[in-house]
């Protein structure tokens, strides 16, 4: 099990049917925050990473090698893709700022460090700050209204000739009955919180309207959950499984079920993901901020 140290009060957290979650009036985020939640985290950090067979798409392995260099990992969450991204370049420094103080600091490398704060609320941070900004599954995070304006903070973080790298995953697709019903379930909720359930359709829109990249590119790719897909299909499974298993005091009450029907909700989904042969696709979008004129 993953070892957080927590740097905030308990008083910072409540709790829901022995789960911990972050108690922030407002906030949207619907998952907990407890060790389970963490060592998923883990998992889908591994699981994307294996999908796209690298940390990150943008043309930045020069910069990341480069002394000085400074990079933003936005939502950083456990702080999983920064401690693999510092240990591989030990030249770069690596910022995470998440809303959750949830990262561990005792196996922390020593060119990462992490700033607890709630992005929606703007950046701690001059302008033309970062060489790279990198952000990956805010999705239920960020308001459905909001993106272009956090772009736009992202971007007034980003040095001129610097890359911005966005990240997301849609909702799965050729599903079984059961699994329909759960993909229903969240996307109500979503309506409801005013989430954006397929915002990576929109992420390339978002970032050409922001009138300030050029060298936009998309790198799609799929997370497949059939048998043929072997031990990153078990894994990929798992992750949603856990992932489900976590949402339940914000899905049951949508699906007036039991906890027990839930959970053989969440059992039965998971068999259809691999009998129905389901995917989910993923995006990388990476674009360089123009230089000053």
């Amino acid at each position: 099990m993953v070892v957080a140290e927590l740097t905030t009060s308990e008083t910072n957290f409540k709790y829901i049917d022995g789960r911990r979650y972050n108690n922030i009036e407002g906030l949207k985020y619907p998952l907990p925050n407890d060790y389970d939640e963490l060592d998923r985290l883990h998992l889908q950090h591994f699981v994307i990473r294996h999908i796209f067979q690298s940390n990150f798409s943008a043309p930045v392995e020069h910069v990341l090698n480069r002394d000085g260099s400074k990079v933003l990992d936005v939502g950083c969450g456990t702080g999983s893709w920064a401690f693999d991204m510092a240990t591989n370049y030990p030249k770069a420094e690596f910022i995470g700022v998440d809303i959750s103080p949830v990262q561990p600091y005792s196996i922390k490398p020593r060119n990462v460090s992490f700033i607890n704060t709630d992005v929606l609320n703007g950046l701690p941070f001059e302008d033309n700050t970062f060489d790279y900004v990198f952000q990956r599954l805010m999705v239920i995070s960020i308001p459905r209204n909001f993106w272009p304006d956090h772009i736009s903070e992202l971007t007034r973080v980003l040095k001129p000739g610097g890359y911005l790298e966005l990240s997301e995953i849609g909702p799965p697709y050729e599903l079984g009955p059961v699994s329909a019903k759960i993909r229903s379930a969240f996307e109500h909720f979503s309506e409801h919180k005013d989430i954006d359930f397929n915002v990576l359709c929109k992420l390339r829109s978002f970032v050409e309207q922001n009138g300030q990249f050029n060298d936009i590119h998309e790198v799609k790719n799929e997370s497949f959950f059939s048998p043929e897909t072997g031990k990153l299909g078990r894994a990929a499974i798992d992750n949603i499984k856990i992932l489900f298993g976590n949402l339940i005091s914000t899905l049951m009450p949508i699906l007036d079920v039991t906890s027990e029907e839930y959970y053989e909700m969440v059992n039965s989904m998971c068999k259809e993901l691999s009998d129905f042969n389901s995917y989910q696709h993923i995006i990388r979008i990476y674009a360089c901020k123009m230089e000053n004129n």
